[in-house]
């Protein structure tokens, strides 16, 4: 499906990776004729959300230029707004641009926001006044991101996580109450619990378990519970055979609200931005979020 002449307010975020000009360079030569095609350049945390804010009057199509943050920040005005979003990768992992088949190749991203695309709705995880499409993550996994040094990410892209996941390694674990409208869990030590939205951590083939859906209205959320090297080590090992779940180390359950208290306070970590601590509350908005997607994408029955 190709739109005829849309509005279309493109968010970039400036560290993204690549030549941002041949970016815009190639958005003005995709778009088609009468299409109305403004640029906005983010200059500080949280602008990405205030610039996409301020254009949704005008635009039909918010579209972000960057990483899993930047997106997240475009992808909640989309769903306050009902507009539809765009996703033109740049980050350090690009896991929810990935895991719906939009192209990392710069030309071909863009030309999927003109022409032959498709569109699905996803379900967006709410977190006071953020949004988030894929996943939050507490301990090893929001110190991941903490930990990991901006110029390596530029340079190497996810495998600049890798020595960040031995720092975090170190680092003392917290004890968490969790509760939900269908359990509580209380004083439960673990060094990472997830709420997950999207399949993978980090890289897409780090699949956390393929049970996760996009588009079934609930968090999938995994507590583990071990506690020795060995142990985390058996954990994180599941990641090469997709189930995470089966593991005797992690609680699994599904819920549409969650609250987390730990102790000591934790930083979390939304698609990858860490800006948040504990205690939170998260709840699950169905269908809240339309993305365009190659049309072999929108065609399939879930993520």
């Amino acid at each position: 499906m190709t739109i005829p002449s849309p509005s279309v307010a493109v968010i970039v975020n400036p560290a993204t990776h690549g030549n941002v000009q041949r970016v815009l360079e190639i958005l003005q030569a995709e778009a088609p004729h009468g299409t109305r095609l403004e640029v906005f350049m983010t200059e500080h945390a949280g602008h990405a959300s205030e610039l996409a804010t301020s254009q949704a009057a005008w635009a039909d199509v918010l579209v972000a230029v960057g990483g899993d943050g930047t997106v997240g920040e475009v992808a909640g005005v989309a769903r306050v707004t009902n507009k539809v979003l765009g996703i033109i990768p740049g980050g350090s992992t690009n896991i929810i641009a990935r895991e719906l088949g939009i192209p990392t190749n710069v030309q071909q991203a863009v030309r999927l926001m003109f022409h032959s695309q498709g569109r699905i709705s996803l379900d967006a995880g709410i977190c006071g006044d953020r949004t988030f499409l894929h996943m939050a993550g507490m301990g090893i996994d929001s110190l991941l991101f903490e930990l990991a040094d901006a110029n390596l990410k530029r340079k190497v892209g996810w495998m600049a996580y890798l020595p960040a996941a031995m720092k975090a390694l170190t680092r003392p674990m917290a004890t968490y109450t969790i509760r939900t409208s269908e359990r509580d869990m209380v004083n439960v030590k673990s060094p990472l619990v997830l709420i997950a939205n999207g399949r993978s951590i980090i890289a897409p083939q780090f699949r956390l378990d393929s049970r996760i859906r996009f588009d079934d209205g609930k968090l999938d959320v995994a507590v583990v519970t071990a506690t020795r090297p060995d142990e985390i080590a058996r954990v994180l090992a599941r990641l090469a055979t997709r189930q995470l779940f089966d593991s005797p180390l992690v609680e699994w359950f599904t819920t549409t609200e969650i609250t987390v208290e730990a102790d000591p306070p934790m930083a979390v970590q939304l698609d990858g931005d860490v800006a948040l601590h504990t205690p939170i509350s998260i709840s699950i908005a169905p269908g809240a979020v339309t993305i365009i997607v190659p049309e072999s994408q929108a065609r399939l029955p879930s993520f």
